[in-house]
């Protein structure tokens, strides 16, 4: 096993959460046997809250030492960090039972959640989906605290990355399978949107919030130029917010994927084999699943500071793959510019959580302002390029 370094202390380590209530793992085998049932997935998936915290550093020696006793899949011989992941810290890791991915996952995540997320990719694999099975533990759980943070082990998907228009019907029909699987498991008292609440009065406080802690960090003319963009998206948070929030009724909610874009998809030879990136499956308005993935893979040029660059007939075409898999009822796509701009919104509003999260444990310096800063600037030109740029997506959709 490549070790990088060893600790003074063992960390504390536990193996905690299951799934037993809903699926049954077959004993001595790491890919569950999931059979879907009508009382699957009844409880509502967890939601996260707050702002996620800095990544504490994280001796990878010793951590990896402990979690292969946990583990039966023999030695750990070598790992490496991925290259993505914006909230989680993965590597890959070569054992003696093959190849997996462990991720770390930030503060934010709950062993409630992690027990949604693994009950959601059984029921998708009972399906034949090509989601990635999460290893067990050698006492059969999903997963491993060690210091109170979570550690899952799944198995290493095959296939590459999307970098090729072609494969926009593979990724389209992938996303409306997904959907015609989860929509089973859909709550009718789970229609509340909890991301579109994010653009309300909380929300709309933690910007100001923010604003406060990251303006007087700046030079005058910036400090301006922050409080200018954020009234602009105060005001559009509160007409969203009202004006999606009074058509919620009309609107399809299930549980949504949350993040299907181009490294959440693995491919090969034009075939999708691997959707990954169920962290923050939850259950929210489908319209935002798709505003998502439209924005991820219907780019008709580089995304620019002054548009999203949407393409809208690689949006059509991506529709009528996708309607091959699931329906798509009118009232979500006639919503769809009023969601583009919701979920730029949502993006905002959860930066603007993470900045107060940080300040809380380390103040912010003027390069976390800065950055800050820019992140609103570039929203603020996006949110105007949707709102001068309506297109519709229901001909020939």
């Amino acid at each position: 096993m490549t070790a990088l370094g060893t600790a003074p202390n063992d960390p504390e380590a536990r193996t905690t959460g299951a799934v037993g209530s809903v699926l049954a793992a077959v004993p001595g085998t790491t890919d569950p046997v999931a059979a879907p049932t009508p009382q699957l997935l009844l409880r509502s998936p967890v939601h996260r809250q707050g702002g996620r915290l800095p990544c504490a550093a994280v001796d990878e020696g010793h951590l990896f030492a402990v979690l292969e006793q946990a583990y039966d899949l023999g030695r750990w011989h070598e790992w490496r960090r991925t290259d993505k992941g914006s909230s989680n810290t993965s590597w890959f890791v070569r054992t003696d039972a093959g190849d997996v991915v462990l991720r770390r996952s930030h503060n934010l995540k709950t062993v409630a959640a992690a027990e949604f997320e693994c009950a959601l990719i059984d029921h998708l694999r009972g399906h034949s989906y090509p989601a990635p099975p999460v290893h067990r533990t050698r006492d059969g759980a999903i997963l491993v605290q060690v210091d109170g943070v979570l550690h899952m082990v799944m198995h290493l998907m095959p296939g590459r990355g999307y970098d090729d228009p072609a494969h926009l019907a593979a990724v389209a029909k992938g996303l409306g399978r997904y959907h015609a699987i989860v929509s089973e498991l859909t709550s009718s008292a789970e229609r509340h949107s909890t991301a579109l609440a994010s653009l309300g009065r909380l929300g709309q406080e933690n910007l100001s919030s923010a604003v406060e802690v990251a303006a007087p960090l700046l030079p005058h003319d910036g400090a301006a130029m922050l409080r200018e963009d954020a009234r602009f998206i105060a005001d559009r948070m509160e007409h969203l917010n009202v004006e999606l929030g009074e058509r919620q009724g009309e609107l399809t909610s299930l549980v949504i994927h949350a993040s299907y874009g181009r490294s959440a998809v693995l491919l090969s030879e034009g075939r999708l084999t691997g959707v990954l990136d169920f962290d923050r499956a939850a259950q929210d308005l489908l319209g935002l699943d798709l505003a998502y993935a439209l924005k991820a893979f219907c780019r008709g040029g580089p995304v620019r500071r002054t548009g999203v660059g949407i393409d809208p007939d690689m949006c059509r075409v991506f529709l009528q793959h996708y309607r091959s898999q699931a329906p798509l009822a009118e009232a979500d796509l006639a919503a769809m510019p009023e969601v583009f701009q919701a979920q730029r919104l949502i993006k905002i509003a959860k930066k603007c959580d993470n900045l107060l999260a940080k300040q809380a444990t380390i103040p912010q310096q003027p390069k976390d302002a800065v950055k800050f800063a820019l992140v609103l600037e570039r929203e603020c030109a996006r949110m105007r390029w949707l709102s001068d740029n309506p297109f519709t997506l229901t001909e020939n959709a």
